[in-house]
Protein backbone atom coordinates (compact mmCIF):
# COMPACT_ATOMS: atom_id res chain seq x y z
CA UNK A 1 0.00 0.00 0.00
CA UNK A 2 1.63 3.39 -0.96
CA UNK A 3 0.83 6.45 1.57
CA UNK A 4 0.13 10.10 1.04
CA UNK A 5 -0.35 12.63 3.45
CA UNK A 6 -1.47 16.19 1.81
CA UNK A 7 -2.08 19.47 4.58
CA UNK A 8 -4.82 21.98 3.49
CA UNK A 9 -4.63 24.71 5.86
CA UNK A 10 -7.21 27.95 4.66
CA UNK A 11 -6.44 27.28 0.97
CA UNK A 12 -3.16 26.68 0.77
CA UNK A 13 -2.44 22.79 -0.16
CA UNK A 14 0.89 21.20 0.79
CA UNK A 15 2.16 17.39 -0.04
CA UNK A 16 3.92 15.54 1.74
CA UNK A 17 5.25 12.27 0.91
CA UNK A 18 4.65 9.74 3.87
CA UNK A 19 7.57 8.36 5.51
CA UNK A 20 6.95 4.77 6.29
CA UNK A 21 3.35 3.94 7.12
CA UNK A 22 0.60 6.65 7.18
CA UNK A 23 -1.66 6.78 9.90
CA UNK A 24 -4.66 5.37 7.33
CA UNK A 25 -2.16 1.99 6.90
CA UNK A 26 -1.96 1.55 10.79
CA UNK A 27 -5.90 2.17 11.52
CA UNK A 28 -6.21 -0.40 8.61
CA UNK A 29 -3.81 -2.64 10.18
CA UNK A 30 -5.00 -2.13 13.73
CA UNK A 31 -8.64 -2.74 13.08
CA UNK A 32 -7.49 -6.23 11.49
CA UNK A 33 -9.37 -5.23 7.88
CA UNK A 34 -5.77 -5.86 6.09
CA UNK A 35 -6.32 -9.25 6.83
CA UNK A 36 -9.82 -9.53 6.31
CA UNK A 37 -9.11 -7.73 2.72
CA UNK A 38 -6.25 -9.41 2.24
CA UNK A 39 -6.87 -9.18 -1.82
CA UNK A 40 -8.03 -6.21 -1.69
CA UNK A 41 -5.02 -4.28 -0.04
CA UNK A 42 -2.88 -6.68 -1.90
CA UNK A 43 -4.02 -5.93 -5.45
CA UNK A 44 -5.32 -2.58 -5.53
CA UNK A 45 -4.76 -2.07 -9.25
CA UNK A 46 -7.02 -4.83 -9.58
CA UNK A 47 -9.66 -3.59 -7.23
CA UNK A 48 -9.33 0.11 -8.55
CA UNK A 49 -8.91 0.69 -5.05
CA UNK A 50 -8.66 4.92 -3.51
CA UNK A 51 -9.10 5.62 -0.11
CA UNK A 52 -8.97 9.43 0.61
CA UNK A 53 -9.39 10.02 4.52
CA UNK A 54 -9.54 13.77 5.16
CA UNK A 55 -9.24 14.80 9.18
CA UNK A 56 -10.66 17.92 10.32
CA UNK A 57 -8.87 19.94 12.64
CA UNK A 58 -9.59 24.25 13.98
CA UNK A 59 -7.06 26.08 14.81
CA UNK A 60 -7.03 28.93 17.84
CA UNK A 61 -9.23 31.11 15.49
CA UNK A 62 -11.70 28.49 14.27
CA UNK A 63 -9.82 27.99 10.87
CA UNK A 64 -10.85 24.55 9.50
CA UNK A 65 -7.83 22.46 8.86
CA UNK A 66 -8.23 19.91 6.89
CA UNK A 67 -5.14 16.95 7.22
CA UNK A 68 -5.36 14.37 4.09
CA UNK A 69 -4.15 10.60 3.59
CA UNK A 70 -4.54 9.25 0.39
CA UNK A 71 -3.80 4.86 0.37
CA UNK A 72 -2.86 5.16 -2.86
CA UNK A 73 -1.57 7.91 -5.23
CA UNK A 74 -3.67 10.19 -7.47
CA UNK A 75 -4.42 8.46 -10.57
CA UNK A 76 -6.04 9.43 -14.40
CA UNK A 77 -6.59 5.80 -14.75
CA UNK A 78 -10.56 5.25 -15.72
CA UNK A 79 -12.95 3.97 -13.32
CA UNK A 80 -16.70 4.54 -14.22
CA UNK A 81 -17.87 7.31 -11.92
CA UNK A 82 -21.65 6.72 -12.50
CA UNK A 83 -23.65 8.58 -10.12
CA UNK A 84 -20.64 10.70 -8.79
CA UNK A 85 -20.94 13.14 -11.13
CA UNK A 86 -24.56 13.84 -10.19
CA UNK A 87 -23.08 16.27 -7.00
CA UNK A 88 -21.22 18.58 -9.33
CA UNK A 89 -23.55 18.86 -11.82
CA UNK A 90 -26.59 20.02 -8.83
CA UNK A 91 -24.04 22.78 -7.50
CA UNK A 92 -23.47 24.21 -11.10
CA UNK A 93 -27.06 24.32 -11.59
CA UNK A 94 -27.63 26.28 -8.96
CA UNK A 95 -24.70 28.05 -9.69
CA UNK A 96 -26.10 29.00 -13.48
CA UNK A 97 -29.44 30.13 -11.75
CA UNK A 98 -27.33 32.69 -9.68
CA UNK A 99 -25.29 33.54 -12.77
CA UNK A 100 -28.45 34.43 -14.61
CA UNK A 101 -29.13 37.26 -12.82
CA UNK A 102 -33.00 37.31 -13.78
CA UNK A 103 -36.04 38.64 -11.60
CA UNK A 104 -38.53 36.06 -10.47
CA UNK A 105 -35.64 32.94 -11.53
CA UNK A 106 -35.08 30.58 -8.66
CA UNK A 107 -34.12 27.27 -7.82
CA UNK A 108 -38.01 26.36 -6.93
CA UNK A 109 -39.16 28.28 -10.25
CA UNK A 110 -41.50 26.13 -12.55
CA UNK A 111 -40.32 25.15 -15.51
CA UNK A 112 -41.29 23.36 -18.92
CA UNK A 113 -39.23 21.07 -21.16
CA UNK A 114 -39.23 20.83 -24.41
CA UNK A 115 -38.12 18.20 -27.16
CA UNK A 116 -36.09 18.26 -30.39
CA UNK A 117 -34.09 15.45 -30.79
CA UNK A 118 -34.40 11.69 -30.90
CA UNK A 119 -33.46 10.78 -27.62
CA UNK A 120 -35.59 13.94 -25.82
CA UNK A 121 -38.20 13.51 -24.10
CA UNK A 122 -41.03 16.77 -22.99
CA UNK A 123 -41.81 16.70 -19.63
CA UNK A 124 -44.67 19.42 -18.26
CA UNK A 125 -45.14 17.75 -15.06
CA UNK A 126 -43.49 16.33 -11.65
CA UNK A 127 -45.88 14.25 -9.48
CA UNK A 128 -43.43 14.44 -6.85
CA UNK A 129 -43.78 18.09 -5.98
CA UNK A 130 -45.77 19.77 -3.78
CA UNK A 131 -46.72 22.04 -7.06
CA UNK A 132 -47.04 19.20 -9.25
CA UNK A 133 -44.80 20.87 -11.89
CA UNK A 134 -40.67 20.32 -12.17
CA UNK A 135 -38.42 22.60 -10.70
CA UNK A 136 -34.63 22.39 -10.69
CA UNK A 137 -34.79 22.58 -6.74
CA UNK A 138 -36.92 19.14 -7.27
CA UNK A 139 -34.56 17.35 -9.81
CA UNK A 140 -32.01 18.05 -7.16
CA UNK A 141 -34.03 16.41 -4.55
CA UNK A 142 -34.18 13.74 -6.22
CA UNK A 143 -30.45 13.27 -7.26
CA UNK A 144 -29.27 13.76 -3.61
CA UNK A 145 -31.69 11.57 -2.14
CA UNK A 146 -32.32 8.37 -4.10
CA UNK A 147 -29.83 9.09 -6.61
CA UNK A 148 -32.50 9.24 -9.33
CA UNK A 149 -30.96 9.22 -12.97
CA UNK A 150 -33.84 10.92 -14.90
CA UNK A 151 -33.60 13.94 -12.61
CA UNK A 152 -29.78 13.59 -13.01
CA UNK A 153 -30.45 13.49 -16.48
CA UNK A 154 -32.96 16.74 -16.61
CA UNK A 155 -30.06 19.22 -15.39
CA UNK A 156 -27.05 17.54 -17.44
CA UNK A 157 -30.02 18.84 -20.34
CA UNK A 158 -30.32 22.22 -18.36
CA UNK A 159 -26.74 22.92 -18.00
CA UNK A 160 -25.36 22.03 -21.41
CA UNK A 161 -22.18 20.01 -21.76
CA UNK A 162 -20.76 23.07 -23.07
CA UNK A 163 -21.87 24.55 -19.83
CA UNK A 164 -20.89 21.80 -17.46
CA UNK A 165 -17.09 21.29 -19.12
CA UNK A 166 -16.15 24.83 -19.29
CA UNK A 167 -16.64 25.67 -15.89
CA UNK A 168 -15.38 22.62 -14.67
CA UNK A 169 -12.32 23.43 -16.55
CA UNK A 170 -12.51 26.95 -14.95
CA UNK A 171 -12.53 25.43 -11.38
CA UNK A 172 -9.23 23.19 -11.78
CA UNK A 173 -11.10 19.94 -13.33
CA UNK A 174 -9.21 19.99 -16.14
CA UNK A 175 -9.18 16.30 -16.78
CA UNK A 176 -13.24 16.07 -15.63
CA UNK A 177 -15.47 15.48 -18.29
CA UNK A 178 -19.27 15.14 -18.29
CA UNK A 179 -20.50 14.42 -21.69
CA UNK A 180 -23.42 11.40 -21.37
CA UNK A 181 -27.15 11.65 -20.36
CA UNK A 182 -28.53 8.67 -17.52
CA UNK A 183 -30.91 7.55 -19.94
CA UNK A 184 -30.30 3.97 -22.29
CA UNK A 185 -30.56 4.64 -25.94
CA UNK A 186 -28.70 7.79 -25.89
CA UNK A 187 -25.04 7.39 -27.91
CA UNK A 188 -22.55 9.56 -28.05
CA UNK A 189 -23.87 11.82 -30.53
CA UNK A 190 -27.64 12.59 -29.09
CA UNK A 191 -25.58 13.51 -25.77
CA UNK A 192 -24.33 16.72 -27.72
CA UNK A 193 -28.12 17.64 -27.94
CA UNK A 194 -30.00 19.19 -24.93
CA UNK A 195 -33.31 20.65 -24.66
CA UNK A 196 -35.20 24.25 -24.65
CA UNK A 197 -35.92 24.78 -21.42
CA UNK A 198 -38.39 26.89 -20.79
CA UNK A 199 -39.24 28.90 -17.05
CA UNK A 200 -42.82 30.17 -16.01
CA UNK A 201 -43.80 32.79 -13.44
CA UNK A 202 -47.66 31.38 -11.52
CA UNK A 203 -49.45 33.07 -13.85
CA UNK A 204 -47.51 30.83 -16.88
CA UNK A 205 -45.61 34.01 -18.09
CA UNK A 206 -42.42 33.05 -19.58
CA UNK A 207 -39.72 34.24 -17.47
CA UNK A 208 -36.77 33.10 -19.06
CA UNK A 209 -36.62 30.71 -22.33
CA UNK A 210 -33.50 28.49 -22.85
CA UNK A 211 -33.49 27.36 -25.89
CA UNK A 212 -32.45 23.76 -27.02
CA UNK A 213 -28.27 23.55 -28.05
CA UNK A 214 -25.61 21.39 -29.51
CA UNK A 215 -22.22 20.56 -28.11
CA UNK A 216 -19.83 20.56 -30.98
CA UNK A 217 -16.24 20.23 -28.94
CA UNK A 218 -14.25 16.85 -29.02
CA UNK A 219 -16.54 14.90 -26.27
CA UNK A 220 -13.72 12.42 -25.52
CA UNK A 221 -12.88 12.22 -22.18
CA UNK A 222 -9.35 12.96 -20.63
CA UNK A 223 -8.80 9.78 -18.60
CA UNK A 224 -5.58 6.43 -19.18
CA UNK A 225 -6.55 2.72 -19.71
CA UNK A 226 -10.24 3.80 -20.67
CA UNK A 227 -10.95 -0.21 -22.22
CA UNK A 228 -11.98 -1.87 -18.94
CA UNK A 229 -12.61 -5.35 -18.71
CA UNK A 230 -12.20 -8.59 -20.81
CA UNK A 231 -15.45 -8.31 -22.40
CA UNK A 232 -19.22 -6.64 -22.40
CA UNK A 233 -22.10 -8.47 -21.91
CA UNK A 234 -25.36 -7.46 -24.66
CA UNK A 235 -28.02 -9.77 -24.54
CA UNK A 236 -26.92 -13.19 -25.05
CA UNK A 237 -23.85 -11.71 -26.69
CA UNK A 238 -20.47 -11.23 -25.32
CA UNK A 239 -18.71 -8.42 -26.68
CA UNK A 240 -15.14 -7.10 -26.77
CA UNK A 241 -14.17 -5.12 -23.55
CA UNK A 242 -16.21 -1.36 -23.65
CA UNK A 243 -13.81 1.17 -24.20
CA UNK A 244 -14.89 4.27 -21.68
CA UNK A 245 -13.31 7.08 -23.59
CA UNK A 246 -16.66 8.83 -24.72
CA UNK A 247 -17.96 8.64 -21.52
CA UNK A 248 -18.17 10.48 -18.12
CA UNK A 249 -15.19 10.62 -15.97
CA UNK A 250 -14.03 12.97 -13.17
CA UNK A 251 -10.77 11.49 -11.27
CA UNK A 252 -11.66 10.32 -7.88
CA UNK A 253 -9.37 13.05 -6.11
CA UNK A 254 -11.45 15.64 -7.99
CA UNK A 255 -14.38 14.34 -6.66
CA UNK A 256 -13.43 14.11 -3.30
CA UNK A 257 -12.61 18.21 -3.96
CA UNK A 258 -16.24 19.22 -4.85
CA UNK A 259 -17.12 17.35 -1.59
CA UNK A 260 -14.63 19.23 0.27
CA UNK A 261 -16.02 22.73 -1.07
CA UNK A 262 -19.82 22.01 -0.61
CA UNK A 263 -18.97 20.83 3.19
CA UNK A 264 -16.08 23.54 3.71
CA UNK A 265 -16.20 26.31 1.40
CA UNK A 266 -13.10 28.65 2.64
CA UNK A 267 -10.70 25.46 3.03
CA UNK A 268 -10.33 25.16 -1.09
CA UNK A 269 -8.71 27.25 -3.02
CA UNK A 270 -11.22 30.17 -4.39
CA UNK A 271 -10.98 29.40 -7.92
CA UNK A 272 -12.34 25.73 -6.72
CA UNK A 273 -15.50 27.36 -4.78
CA UNK A 274 -19.30 27.38 -6.79
CA UNK A 275 -20.45 30.38 -7.12
CA UNK A 276 -23.12 29.99 -4.33
CA UNK A 277 -25.27 31.50 -1.51
CA UNK A 278 -25.21 30.25 2.20
CA UNK A 279 -28.90 29.07 1.39
CA UNK A 280 -27.77 27.24 -1.74
CA UNK A 281 -25.19 25.25 0.74
CA UNK A 282 -27.56 24.53 3.27
CA UNK A 283 -29.88 23.32 0.53
CA UNK A 284 -27.58 20.61 -1.15
CA UNK A 285 -26.36 20.06 2.95
CA UNK A 286 -29.99 18.87 4.09
CA UNK A 287 -30.83 16.44 0.90
CA UNK A 288 -27.35 14.96 1.16
CA UNK A 289 -28.08 14.09 4.58
CA UNK A 290 -31.51 13.02 4.70
CA UNK A 291 -32.73 9.57 4.49
CA UNK A 292 -35.08 8.57 1.99
CA UNK A 293 -37.82 8.15 4.80
CA UNK A 294 -37.51 11.69 6.11
CA UNK A 295 -38.64 13.07 2.64
CA UNK A 296 -42.01 14.49 2.20
CA UNK A 297 -41.90 15.76 -1.12
CA UNK A 298 -40.63 13.65 -3.30
CA UNK A 299 -41.98 10.75 -0.97
CA UNK A 300 -40.12 6.97 -1.04
CA UNK A 301 -41.11 3.71 -0.23
CA UNK A 302 -38.94 2.27 2.36
CA UNK A 303 -39.58 -1.10 1.41
CA UNK A 304 -37.37 -0.12 -1.89
CA UNK A 305 -35.38 2.85 -0.59
CA UNK A 306 -33.90 1.78 2.35
CA UNK A 307 -32.13 3.80 4.69
CA UNK A 308 -28.70 2.78 3.19
CA UNK A 309 -29.94 2.55 -0.09
CA UNK A 310 -27.37 5.54 -1.25
CA UNK A 311 -25.06 5.55 2.22
CA UNK A 312 -22.65 3.21 1.92
CA UNK A 313 -19.63 3.96 3.93
CA UNK A 314 -20.04 2.96 7.95
CA UNK A 315 -23.93 2.31 6.85
CA UNK A 316 -23.59 -0.04 4.29
CA UNK A 317 -25.15 -3.09 5.88
CA UNK A 318 -27.23 -1.34 7.57
CA UNK A 319 -30.89 -1.23 6.03
CA UNK A 320 -32.68 0.65 8.87
CA UNK A 321 -30.54 3.36 10.49
CA UNK A 322 -31.78 3.60 14.08
CA UNK A 323 -28.91 6.18 15.62
CA UNK A 324 -29.72 9.55 13.22
CA UNK A 325 -26.96 11.82 15.36
CA UNK A 326 -24.65 10.22 12.74
CA UNK A 327 -25.14 11.91 9.63
CA UNK A 328 -23.76 10.69 6.27
CA UNK A 329 -23.73 13.86 3.48
CA UNK A 330 -22.51 11.97 0.57
CA UNK A 331 -22.94 11.19 -3.01
CA UNK A 332 -22.25 7.86 -4.31
CA UNK A 333 -21.98 5.94 -7.34
CA UNK A 334 -22.57 1.94 -8.59
CA UNK A 335 -22.02 0.66 -12.12
CA UNK A 336 -20.61 -1.76 -13.69
CA UNK A 337 -18.99 -3.45 -10.77
CA UNK A 338 -17.32 0.13 -9.55
CA UNK A 339 -18.67 0.85 -6.38
CA UNK A 340 -18.09 4.43 -4.96
CA UNK A 341 -18.90 6.86 -1.82
CA UNK A 342 -17.56 10.16 -1.04
CA UNK A 343 -18.81 11.50 2.28
CA UNK A 344 -18.81 13.94 5.30
CA UNK A 345 -19.31 11.94 8.61
CA UNK A 346 -20.71 14.12 11.33
CA UNK A 347 -22.00 13.27 14.75
CA UNK A 348 -23.63 15.87 16.10
CA UNK A 349 -24.00 14.23 19.88
CA UNK A 350 -19.99 13.68 20.17
CA UNK A 351 -18.66 16.11 17.46
CA UNK A 352 -16.80 13.70 15.33
CA UNK A 353 -16.27 14.77 11.92
CA UNK A 354 -14.03 13.62 8.83
CA UNK A 355 -14.49 12.56 5.23
CA UNK A 356 -13.90 9.82 3.70
CA UNK A 357 -13.54 8.60 0.20
CA UNK A 358 -13.66 4.99 -1.29
CA UNK A 359 -13.43 3.33 -4.62
CA UNK A 360 -13.53 -0.03 -5.65
CA UNK A 361 -14.21 -2.27 -8.14
CA UNK A 362 -15.94 -5.79 -7.57
CA UNK A 363 -16.69 -7.78 -10.58
CA UNK A 364 -14.94 -11.03 -10.00
CA UNK A 365 -15.40 -12.36 -13.51
CA UNK A 366 -13.93 -9.04 -14.95
CA UNK A 367 -17.28 -9.11 -17.41
CA UNK A 368 -19.30 -6.07 -17.77
CA UNK A 369 -23.33 -5.48 -17.97
CA UNK A 370 -24.06 -8.58 -16.46
CA UNK A 371 -24.92 -7.31 -13.06
CA UNK A 372 -22.78 -9.89 -11.57
CA UNK A 373 -20.91 -8.06 -9.00
CA UNK A 374 -20.18 -8.60 -5.87
CA UNK A 375 -21.67 -5.58 -3.83
CA UNK A 376 -23.31 -7.16 -1.24
CA UNK A 377 -20.55 -9.95 -0.61
CA UNK A 378 -17.67 -7.60 -0.61
CA UNK A 379 -17.81 -4.21 -1.76
CA UNK A 380 -20.38 -2.52 0.66
CA UNK A 381 -19.09 -4.64 4.08
CA UNK A 382 -15.63 -3.19 2.93
CA UNK A 383 -16.82 0.26 2.71
CA UNK A 384 -19.03 -0.07 6.21
CA UNK A 385 -15.87 -1.41 7.89
CA UNK A 386 -13.77 1.07 6.78
CA UNK A 387 -16.13 3.83 7.75
CA UNK A 388 -16.17 2.30 11.26
CA UNK A 389 -12.70 2.09 11.62
CA UNK A 390 -12.17 5.44 10.77
CA UNK A 391 -14.84 7.01 13.30
CA UNK A 392 -13.81 4.90 16.07
CA UNK A 393 -10.32 5.99 15.68
CA UNK A 394 -11.67 9.84 14.92
CA UNK A 395 -13.88 9.04 18.25
CA UNK A 396 -10.89 8.71 20.21
CA UNK A 397 -8.89 11.14 18.82
CA UNK A 398 -7.54 14.56 20.78
CA UNK A 399 -8.03 17.62 18.99
CA UNK A 400 -6.20 20.60 20.20
CA UNK A 401 -9.52 23.00 19.70
CA UNK A 402 -13.09 21.14 19.42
Amino acid sequence: MNAKEILVVGFAALYFPCMGQNLLVSIIQKDSLRTKYKEVFEHPAKYHLQIIYTQVNHDKNNRVVLKKYLLEPPTTKYYYPASLVKLPLAALALEKINELKIDSLSKDTRLCIDSSHKCEMKEYYDTTSVSGYPSVSQYIKRMLLVSDNSAYTRIYEFLTPEYINKHLGEMGYVNATVNQRFKAGCDSTDNRYTNGFIFLNKDSSVIYNQPAACYNDEIKNHATHTIIGKGFQDGNKLLPPKNFDHNNYIPFEDENEVLLSIIYTHAVSPAKRFNLTEEDYAFLKKYMGMLPRESTHPTYDTNTYHDNFKKYIYFGTTANIDDTTIRSYNIVGRAYGFLADCTYIKDSKTGTEFFLSVLIYVNKKNILNTNDYQYDALGLPFMSDIGHAIYNYELKRKKKKK
